[in-house]
């Protein structure tokens, strides 16, 4: 046996056939050579069909797939890793912990979307993970151990207390029409939404400050955020953003595109001036690197991957 061949371990997927082989030298994830290849697409042009709950979810207008949030999440983690999500909503991170194999720690400052959380583990018979009810700039610095992982969905300001673009469109001597949309329906419940964009950005500063803390070194940061048009200016957000999270001391390592192509397309503007139909968001991928301190030993990754491999291999 090669000294190639002892650092490898096939693993098997739960019907049995083969996921490919395990690098025991993997300091990230559980994946596989071949699923690592597919988990660094920088295009994700998925949809997912309604699961765990969909409709209850869907009262909150920004949920996102559990299944999506399972995907990301192992990416950048290996089973039993800590996950937290400040932001949490109706808990699609946490959800996605469950699906794999996770710890999730949440952080809702709305009750509501905690109790849809929970409502769901229920109806779904699934534990439930952490979810803390309370402000992100007060509850993250109280973690006391550090997390492996950061998933979050960040809110916006006012954009979900404004109506949507309306869209209208006329012919000659008729009246307009069109599409018209009504408030998100992240308004319904919504009462903390900052109302300027530099109150905004002051809140992702102090919460990610206290994430940069709490996330251990050579840790990831993958961060949801939609582009925004609103009162006729396209607002690119997610340079707001990168620029925020390196200014704090994130290294900014790329950008995943989730391409919902079920996602319907919206009439805004027609015949009159052209305005984006938003089908995509944009998932930011940070990465922490404080130079100080102890590398882990090769010989020790290898020893805890093998470990940890055979005691879920044999469930």
């Amino acid at each position: 046996m090669t000294e190639q061949s002892r650092d490898k371990e096939e693993l098997l997927a739960n019907g049995g056939e083969s996921r490919g082989f395990y690098d025991l030298k993997n300091r990230l994830n559980d994946l596989t050579g071949k699923e690592w290849i597919f988990s660094t697409k920088s295009v994700i042009p998925k949809s997912y069909p309604p699961s765990f709950q969909h409709q209850l979810r869907n009262s909150h207008g920004g949920q996102k797939p559990p299944e999506l949030c399972a995907e990301i999440i192992k990416a950048f983690t290996k089973r039993n890793d800590v996950v937290l999500d400040p932001f949490a909503g109706v808990g699609g991170t946490l959800l996605g912990c469950t699906i794999c194999g996770r710890i999730g720690i949440g952080i809702e400052i709305n009750k509501d979307w905690i109790d849809i959380y929970k409502q769901v583990c229920e109806l779904e018979h699934l534990h439930n993970q952490a979810m803390i009810h309370g402000d992100s700039r007060v509850f993250v610095s109280s973690l006391r151990e550090p997390v492996d992982f950061l998933l979050t969905d960040i809110p916006y300001w006012n954009m979900d207390k404004v109506e949507k673009s309306k869209g209208t469109y006329k012919r000659a001597n008729e009246a307009p029409k069109g599409v018209f949309s009504d408030k998100s329906k992240l308004s319904k419940f919504d009462e903390f939404a900052p109302a300027s964009k530099d109150k905004w950005l002051a809140i992702l500063d102090n919460v990610f400050k206290s994430c940069f803390a709490i996330l251990k070194n050579k840790g990831y940061v993958a961060v949801f955020v939609g582009n925004m048009y609103n009162k006729g200016e396209f607002h690119f957000l997610t340079a707001d953003v990168a620029a925020l999270l390196k200014s704090i001391g994130f290294i900014l390592k790329g950008e995943i595109i989730w391409y919902d192509v079920a996602k319907k397309l919206h009439l805004y503007g027609i015949n009159y001036e052209w305005i984006p139909s938003m089908v995509h968001q944009s998932i930011l991928v940070f990465y922490k690197h404080v130079r100080a301190g102890v590398e882990v030993d090769g010989d020790e990754v290898k020893a805890q991957n093998k470990a940890r491999i055979h005691s879920y291999n044999k469930k």
